[in-house]
């Protein structure tokens, strides 16, 4: 089977919560396969609802702090499979007493020895350690294996005594901690050390790039191109956060089309609010001139449509009139040479081996850099319809709030048709 992976960079809740009710329907609907989140979020709010909202952490890097990732009790080990070289970090916060955190580092210094320090639960979000000294060390030469997913089992004896072993070998066991009324389990990478979690197999799970960064998309980028084994088959869709229209009875055509043509490099939905495709849209008429003049962007990158807030309002407020009916371009597939905002792609997984990408301008690279060393193009799917709210330059003394409500209305009668009267009488 080739698997549909839909790829998501997550930066703000507001924008998001549309998006995920038509992805949660593509997901029950088997259009699409697996969700991968990313986790690139800069407040702290957005960040606890991305947490709550979309599951167990598969990868985070290697500046992540804590993620939860488990209990332990006398009844129930903490079982998990590790993929990391060095630096494995596991914290235990006793049930009873959760102001006491213990860590525990296994193949910490380079992989040669481990150790058990106290911490408090402040700590948990840093990596503040010179003033940490350590309750226990051991030498554990190559506890960790780089080559492959280490098991990780943690257990508690009826006395409270916990045990952990890492690939079938004893790293310590410790009377002295005695949490017999069980524990939260977190888990982090650290020092270079990324930490992918393998056992994570759940439909929709989070992928959490190190915080902060600035441009911070390539580290998606080299997940997958490193792993292009695993992924060679798939085929990938990439869709911003703030997509807040899907048209879910064409998904499924739109991946059938990017499946079926390898040619090009990257395809496109048909995207309002999209320079490029706004160009087009009115060139086969699908746009009156009373709602604006929308000009090709030069090299298909900037424009007036991208810098306008008032040019973006007019054409998502048209949009909405029609109900959202598709806005169709001169032809089925436009082939396109130039660059063009990457709102809602689709590329294949066998091109993930020229994917590695730098860190910087991912946009300019999928859409120009790479299909012009490879001498290929991309393309824009007239048929299947998306709707992106904004640009960072139209977000400047805008407030989207009309707009996302309209949408919200439009997704509710897209989605739960039979629920769609009803709530809007409610408000």
């Amino acid at each position: 089977m080739t698997p549909v992976i839909l790829v998501t960079f997550a930066g703000r809740q507001k924008r998001m919560e549309i998006l995920t009710q038509y992805v949660r329907r593509a997901l029950g609907l088997g259009i699409i396969d697996e969700w991968h989140v990313w986790d690139f979020t800069r407040a702290d709010e957005d960040q606890a609802w991305v947490a709550r909202e979309f599951g167990p952490a598969r990868y985070m890097g290697s500046k992540v702090p804590y993620q939860t990732a488990g209990t332990v009790t006398p009844q129930a080990s903490f079982r998990s499979s590790a993929r990391i070289k060095h630096d494995l970090h596991i914290a235990i916060v006793p049930n009873d007493r959760p102001q006491e955190c213990y860590e525990i580092v296994v193949g910490g210094w380079k992989n040669t020895h481990s150790a058990l320090r106290k911490i408090t639960r402040d700590q948990l979000q840093n990596f503040d350690r010179d003033n940490q000294a350590n309750l226990w060390t051991k030498p554990t030469p190559g506890a960790l294996s780089p080559g492959q997913p280490n098991e990780v089992v943690l257990m508690i004896d009826s006395a409270g005594v916990p045990t952990l072993r890492i690939n079938d070998a004893t790293i310590g066991t410790w009377p002295e901690l005695n949490i017999s009324g069980g524990a939260s389990v977190l888990i982090r990478g650290g020092w270079g050390a990324d930490l992918e979690l393998c056992n994570v197999n759940a439909r929709t799970r989070r992928y959490i790039g190190n915080p902060r960064e600035q441009l911070p998309y390539f580290q998606a980028y080299e997940y997958y191109a490193t792993r292009i084994d695993a992924f060679s088959d798939a085929v990938f869709l990439k869709c911003d956060d703030d997509i807040v229209y899907l048209d879910i009875d064409k998904l499924d055509g739109f991946i059938q089309f990017r499946r079926a043509n390898p040619h090009y490099f990257v395809v496109s939905a048909n995207v309002v609010n999209n320079g490029v495709c706004a160009y087009f849209q009115q060139q086969a008429g699908s746009i009156p001139a009373s709602v604006g003049d929308f000009e090709r962007p030069p090299g298909g990158f900037g424009g007036t449509l991208w810098e306008s807030a008032e040019r973006a309002t007019q054409l998502h407020a048209f949009f909405l009139g029609t109900g959202g009916a598709a806005l169709p371009l001169p032809e089925p597939v436009v082939d396109w040479t130039e660059r063009q905002s990457i709102n809602f792609i689709a590329w294949l997984g066998r091109d993930l081996r020229h994917m590695a990408l730098p860190q910087g301008d991912d946009e300019h690279a999928l859409t120009i850099g790479v299909p012009t060393f490879l001498d290929r193009p991309s393309a824009i799917y007239s048929d299947f319809m998306v709707s992106h709210l904004s640009f960072g330059p139209q977000e400047r003394g805008w407030d989207p709030t009309a707009l996302i409500e309209g949408y919200e209305v439009l997704m509710r009668d897209r989605l739960f048709p039979a629920d769609a009267p009803r709530l809007r009488a409610a408000g």
